[in-house]
């Protein structure tokens, strides 16, 4: 597992030391945008504690507590999801339900629960009430896209750990001792990633590289193909961060800066014709709409009306 782990070293220092000095707490809270290794991390940190013969390292990856959370059937780990859109109250309950006993085989009973920012109401305030008494032998781990969304009083009951992107450069030298790639397709997947490992990771196993096509939406002027453009992101999400990419390469473009700065070098001469038709000002407004409508899709909004409204002001260019 930990060599699975890129980046965040300074997190997985400090959850190690928890664990040597036996200071686990009862809760935490991760908070970073997806694909960053929220979950990864997570999960390292569960099998540290549930290890039967761990060094002063890491866990030994062969312990039966090691191979059952490999295999996903360890009795004292659970993972808990949205069940649909939303993390509801009965899945709580049950974790309440649960939690209670005593570990069956670890010294620990470790909860997992992913995409806490989608919990409605009725689940967040009664999370709210095992979160003010957990039991002693019990460890839950919160991970969430947008820390915002989460209740004050939940946030304060949490040792919270903040995920940022790695520099590109790093995960770029990193993804090159990982895989079997070059350094172009190394380089190209963390610029078009932005730093994010899970969409790196994405990226190569896709094979995907940078098409040297501008976005239709930049180009685009007529409004009722926004509706058709929002239907598109919203069954490929990951084509917003791209679509910040292209932005940035247009403003680059419009203050003449070296080619070797852009992400999308094979575009420069589309970029170049396209750049007449944006001031400073509109393309900055691009950035910050897409920037926002990402925000608003980590909530409980209508994904394709965001989108819709996205789509618009991109092309209306205000």
């Amino acid at each position: 597992m930990p060599n699975m782990i890129i980046g965040h070293q300074n997190i997985i220092t400090q959850l190690k030391n928890a664990v040597t000095s036996e200071r686990v707490a009862g809760a935490y809270l991760f908070s970073g945008e997806q694909g960053i290794g929220k979950e990864t991390v997570a999960l390292y940190f569960a099998n540290l504690i549930l290890c039967e013969s761990p060094t002063d390292v890491t866990s030994c990856g062969e312990c039966r507590a090691c191979r059952k959370i490999k295999n996903g059937n360890h009795p004292d780990l659970r993972i808990i999801r949205p069940d649909g859109a939303q993390i509801k109250i009965d899945q709580i309950r049950h974790l309440q339900q649960q939690i209670v006993y005593q570990p069956l085989e670890g010294e620990r009973k470790i909860y997992i629960i992913a995409n806490t920012e989608k919990m409605n109401d009725s689940a967040a305030n009664s999370l709210l009430k095992t979160l003010e008494e957990p039991p002693a032998s019990s460890t839950i781990i919160l991970l969430t896209e947008n820390l915002k969304t989460m209740l004050p009083t939940i946030r304060s009951r949490c040792q919270i750990l903040t995920f940022y992107p790695m520099p590109t450069e790093e995960l770029s030298d990193a993804l090159l001792d990982r895989f079997s790639i070059d350094t172009d397709g190394a380089s190209a997947a963390a610029v078009l990633s932005q730093g994010v490992v899970g969409k790196a990771i994405t990226l190569i196993d896709k094979g995907i590289r940078d098409s040297g096509t501008i976005p239709e939406i930049m180009a685009e002027t007529n409004l009722l193909a926004a509706f058709r453009l929002a239907e598109e992101f919203e069954n490929e999400q990951e084509r917003l961060d791209d679509l910040i990419t292209w932005y940035r390469d247009l403003m680059l473009v419009q203050q003449d800066a070296p080619k070797e700065y852009l992400t999308h070098t094979d575009a420069l001469e589309q970029l170049q014709t396209l750049v007449s038709h944006y001031s400073i000002n509109r393309i900055q407004r691009a950035i910050k709409t897409i920037f926002q409508t990402k925000t608003l899709l980590q909530t409980n909004v209508s994904k394709i009306f965001a989108l819709e409204v996205m789509c618009i002001k991109l092309i209306q260019g205000r």
